[in-house]
């Protein structure tokens, strides 16, 4: 969900202005055209129907792009490690996005997605008819020219590694800038000009990059995250309880709630089988999508309920935990 809402807000600020720059010249080229027969009482109301066709089809088209690509994220996702690695890739890609946007160097120029010749010219003559429905056409068409912060967003739809997930992330960004299209979507706007706004994106995307690097660690299992900085820097890093070993087996539960997991008992013994017990109540988000990395396990657990799944640690160290995005993580430690 936090992901769904930088999503939304990104386009609401730094994206709509940024896909303003790339698509807005061929929305005014398609609205530009006068008809034959000039209707001053009826333009107005026909100029925002163009512009809301426009938004409307571009909504669809990026809903649908998001779900291909959450879809290709998933066929990438054969672990949970593979999924960290392909969001970690992510991130790094957004990073170079974010660097190019401010010309921080020219080698950043090659990260960047350009559609073929072919499309531009399909576009170019789409944006020349005088028929309604072109700003509708030219609305879809718009996946094939995507802005840099566009670009960011299609990278965290295929690190979410679900269609579902990869819709919802691009269908909140394309409703965030959707609001700069109908106030700007005609005019030939001088604020896209100004190096501020390249600053701001990159800004943002930045963050986006830390975000989807981060839960990429945290799925890889992985010490090196901003959760368990922060809990050394808050003095929660402790030795914690041990698990009891009753019948042979070592019994530890897990409290899930929305923001994250409790564990009855961080220390775990080596060789010996661990049942543990996942309690969840009216919990919402990914942190009840649960992964084991070590083990290859990942667990849809219900929002009310309990869910038990069992493991025997073969290795001494640290034994890390995560929802599916690796925004919520925790660790056993392993000891002979």
């Amino acid at each position: 969900m936090t992901l769904i809402w930088l999503a939304f807000l990104t386009g609401l600020t730094t994206g709509g202005i940024s896909c303003l720059a790339v698509q807005g010249g061929l929305l005014a080229t398609a609205m530009s055209k006068p008809s034959e027969t000039p209707d001053p009482a009826g333009k107005p109301a026909n100029r925002w129907l163009q512009v809301g066709m426009f938004v409307v089809f571009k909504l669809v088209a990026y809903t649908l792009l998001g779900f291909l690509l959450g879809l290709i994220g998933s066929t990438l996702t054969l672990t949970p490690k593979v999924l960290g690695w392909v969001q970690i890739g992510a991130g790094l890609f957004m990073i170079a996005t974010a660097l190019r946007m401010i010309d921080a160097h020219p080698i950043f120029r090659y990260f960047v997605i350009r559609p073929p010749r072919w499309a531009f010219r399909i576009m170019k003559n789409t944006s020349r008819s005088q028929s309604l429905f072109a700003p509708a056409l030219l609305g879809f068409l718009t996946i094939l020219l995507p802005c840099g912060v566009t670009q960011a967003t299609m990278a965290v739809a295929v690190a979410s590694g679900n269609p579902v997930s990869g819709a919802a992330i691009l269908f909140a960004f394309i409703l965030g800038t959707s609001p700069v299209f109908f106030v700007l979507g005609a005019t030939v706007v001088e604020l896209l000009q100004k190096k501020v706004f390249s600053y701001a994106a990159a800004a943002i995307i930045a963050v986006f990059a830390v975000i989807s690097i981060n839960g990429g660690l945290g799925l890889t299992g992985s010490p090196y995250t901003l959760q368990n900085y922060y809990r050394a820097a808050t003095g929660e890093v402790g030795t914690g309880n041990s698990a009891s070993v009753i019948g042979g087996v070592q019994d530890v539960s897990i409290t899930v709630r929305s923001n994250g997991y409790t564990a009855s008992a961080t220390t775990i013994k080596r060789g010996v089988p661990v049942r543990l017990t996942l309690v969840t109540d009216n919990t919402q988000g990914c942190v009840r999508a649960f992964t084991i990395p070590e083990f290859n396990i990942s667990k849809v657990l219900p929002v009310t309920g309990t869910e038990t799944l069992e493991f025997t640690p073969q290795k001494t160290g640290r034994l890390a935990y995560s929802c599916s995005m690796g925004m919520y993580t925790g660790a056993f430690t392993v000891e002979d």
